[in-house]
């Protein structure tokens, strides 16, 4: 390769700039070497290039493919993308033609911008393909991630390569992948697009790894990666689970939208967890389940604890089955004061669990377990039904709060379940208030919004609770006029000693009353928050200063609880016309 590198002077004014020839048989090797573009790009859905002097001298694995070379030769831009030389390097998209060496022209959206790289001003290009690249070009995608072995045969060529002879000692890692929130993707876009997703993921898989790396989908979306080298540290090992995060949180284009997708991902490694084929995949699918309950960005290596864990879970769930055959679930219910009468407006049924072993336990230790095994359809519903008919035997002004799980929420006809309850106990719809956490719009968003709509048609009162902890709470306030929000406690406890807490809650307490909605603050718990919180514009307190959870007769001592001359209006009942 001949490359003359001399400083020009440029007009006055201007910084000296470097003028590099290079030959027209400069090797890709030689000037990747000056050029160099990390491998990862490799996994990119877009086209992506390194510009010089109007020349492509670095590009990854999906333009060559489309260009239909293998950039053994630096190629010149007005030959493959003349549009681009008549645009500046803005970095906004602009549309052209892309020509491949097979005289092919594919559509395209480009943007150009400046790079300064090894001290020499070059331009990065990102072309997206506006259509599936065809058989125009050389690239040809697998038309659906079926394309990729089946588990059966994945596990098939796992097994060979742990029972292969000429291998010593098998090492490497094992990944196994699910994409988060598929369900939403196939419900938002429809079949066909959800499928060529996968199509697109078995690709970008296919495209970025190495030849001796079994790739396989399990089915659904589920994906079994199974990558050999030898390595002397675990740390060696876990890069390829980073690059598999890296591929898997992305955009894809597919079929005119823009999808973004993150998954989660579990790993074991060989021979540093296992040398076993079977204790490996079963490893991979405990550090995934692990993963999915944590709900992590990252990936998670198998631990020795998760065996535990599963040990525990299992226990756990099985008691869970005894649990409602043999009622061993009850409530305990929290007084909410009015701040301004000091009276029991509300009470909040809390679940507890009597373990005829390990005694109460605490929902926080086997809601999750509930909700992993959908126990917790069945038992939502006991507790839905024995609040509110505790509930009626109430004075009438006095409302119930229910907390219902987002797993839940999902699972069940929520919208039947109320109904039916409110039917079932005589309790007036206006008496009850749901609880709902942000978590709740994760999936489903707008049918969800449209069960919590048909619910407060019938007067349930809905409730944002733990509010401000999350990453979208105001944008759900938009989304959803909720009657209640209640401030996390955590914000409570700290805002006598952190003036950003306090910033915090008067600000929630403006915006609730800007938005209509009244505000409750939950975790009082001091004689001095109390005292604070009565120079805001909030409502209702709940806490232990004001009661600890208790059964609904000890709390018959609370003002209010037994008052029966602040009737609020008759409200109508559920009726059986409301159940057909």
């Amino acid at each position: 390769m001949i490359v003359r590198i001399s400083q020009r002077t440029g007009q006055e004014g201007e910084r000296p700039c470097a003028d590099i020839c290079l030959s027209k048989t400069a090797s890709r090797e030689n000037i990747a070497t000056l050029f160099p573009i990390h491998h990862l790009a490799d996994a990119s859905s877009e086209g992506l290039a390194i510009l010089y002097q109007d020349r492509i001298i670095e590009a990854n694995r999906p333009l060559l493919s489309c260009l239909g070379t293998d950039l053994q030769n630096s190629l010149l831009l007005e030959n493959l993308l003349p549009a681009a030389l008549k645009v500046a390097p803005d970095n906004q998209y602009h549309s052209g033609q892309l020509m491949t060496l097979q005289d092919g022209a594919v559509p395209v959206q480009f943007r150009l911008a400046p790079l300064r790289r090894n001290d020499k001003d070059c331009l990065a290009l990102a072309v997206t393909f506006l259509t599936p690249i065809s058989a125009a070009t050389a690239f040809q995608p697998p038309e659906s991630a079926t394309d990729l072995c089946s588990k059966q045969e994945f596990e098939k060529q796992l097994e060979g390569f742990f029972t292969n002879n000429t291998v010593p000692q098998p090492a490497g890692i094992l990944l196994h992948v699910n994409i988060n929130r598929f369900r939403t993707i196939n419900e938002r876009y429809g079949t066909r697009i959800a499928n060529d997703l996968l199509g697109a993921i078995g690709q970008r898989l296919q495209t970025f790894l190495t030849e001796d790396c079994i790739v396989s989908r399990f089915g659904g979306d589920e994906f079994g990666i199974f990558c050999p080298f030898p390595y002397e540290h675990p740390a060696q090992a876990t890069r390829w689970a980073q690059i598999m995060r890296d591929v898997f949180h992305t955009t894809l284009p597919v079929d005119g939208h823009r999808i973004h997708i993150t998954a989660s991902i579990g790993c074991c490694l060989l021979p540093f967890d296992t040398y076993r084929f079977e204790t490996a995949c079963h490893y991979a699918e405990l550090a995934l389940s692990e993963a999915r309950r944590l709900q992590s960005p990252d990936w998670i290596s198998f631990n020795p604890v998760m065996q535990a864990d599963v040990q525990h879970r299992c226990e756990m769930e099985h008691d869970l089955h005894r649990a409602l055959e043999s009622n061993e679930f009850f409530l305990e219910f929290q007084p909410l004061i009015c701040l301004k009468t000091n009276r029991v407006e509300c009470v909040e049924a809390l679940l507890r669990w009597q373990h005829p072993v390990r005694g109460v336990i605490a929902p926080n230790e086997f809601i999750p377990v509930a909700e992993d095994c959908n126990l917790i359809v069945p038992i939502g519903r006991w507790v839905l039904l024995e609040a509110c008919a505790q509930a009626s035997r109430l004075p009438p002004h006095i409302r119930i709060a229910v907390n219902i799980s987002a797993v839940q929420f999902a699972h069940d006809d929520m919208y039947a379940a109320v109904i039916q309850t409110l039917f079932q106990t005589g309790l007036a719809a206006e008496r009850l208030e749901l609880e709902l956490t942000e978590s709740i719009f994760l999936d489903a968003v707008q049918r969800n919004l449209e069960t919590m709509g048909k619910i407060r048609a019938l007067g349930v009162k809905i409730v944002m609770d733990d509010f401000g902890i999350g990453f979208s709470s105001l944008n759900y306030l938009r989304s959803f006029p909720f009657d209640r929000i209640k401030i996390d406690r955590s914000f409570i406890r700290d805002m006598l000693n952190d003036p950003q807490a306090q910033s915090i809650v008067s600000a929630i307490m403006t915006l609730g009353h800007a938005m209509s909605m009244e505000v409750i603050a939950e975790g009082v718990e001091t004689a001095a928050q109390l005292d604070m919180l009565r120079h805001t514009s909030c409502t209702t307190a709940q806490g232990f200063l004001m009661g600890r959870p208790a059964p609904l007769a000890d709390l018959s001592a609370c003002p209010g609880m037994t008052d029966t001359t602040a009737l609020p209006r008759q409200s109508a009942r559920i009726s059986r016309d409301h159940l057909s």
